[in-house]
């Protein structure tokens, strides 16, 4: 009786401990159709604003973001592929550079040093925050696309020259 009772404590602790550890790992992955959450960010003026708001502005065009930072030597060999997409569709598509630096000053130099054109946003809570968990941001560059409908149709480009990401400039 004793052994029988041990044995289902020790199961439903089983139980417990995968319940938990399965709903504490952050979203990795999500349907093609989800929409990004709404985080609020700051914008080159200072003003703070919501990533909802800022695409609700572009309702029914398709949006890239590109989330950087300006120690990420990867990040700053992007920019050149999407200066280039960007001259191949100057009205098609919206650039929104979202930007993780701790330091609010290092983002405003490097978009003046590389001279960067579109929206730029500045997520002070960084990759670790609400939208970097939910989009799974382990990594930048990280590049998404965002159809004239708002729904998230590519969200894990890594490299300004994937597939599926420079077929949209095609």
């Amino acid at each position: 009786m004793l052994m029988k009772k041990s044995l289902n404590h020790l199961i439903f602790l089983m139980v417990l401990v995968t319940c938990q550890v399965g709903c504490s790992q952050p979203k990795s992955s999500f349907d093609e159709d989800a929409t990004i959450p709404d985080v609020s960010m700051e914008a080159i003026s200072g003003e703070k604003i919501t990533l909802r708001d800022v695409l609700a502005r572009y309702k029914g065009q398709t949006v890239l973001i590109d989330f950087w930072a300006s120690w990420c030597g990867d990040c700053i060999e992007s920019f050149q592929y999407l200066k280039d997409y960007k001259a191949k569709n100057p009205q098609n598509i919206v650039f929104l550079y979202v930007n993780v630096d701790q330091e609010r000053s290092r983002w405003l130099d490097a978009i003046e040093t590389y001279d960067l054109k579109g929206d730029h946003l500045y997520l002070p809570e960084g990759m670790k925050g609400n939208l970097g968990q939910y989009i799974g941001l382990t990594w930048i560059p990280r590049f998404m696309v965002i159809n004239p409908k708002g729904e998230i149709a590519l969200w894990k480009a890594t490299q300004a020259d994937d597939k599926g990401l420079s077929s949209y400039f095609e």
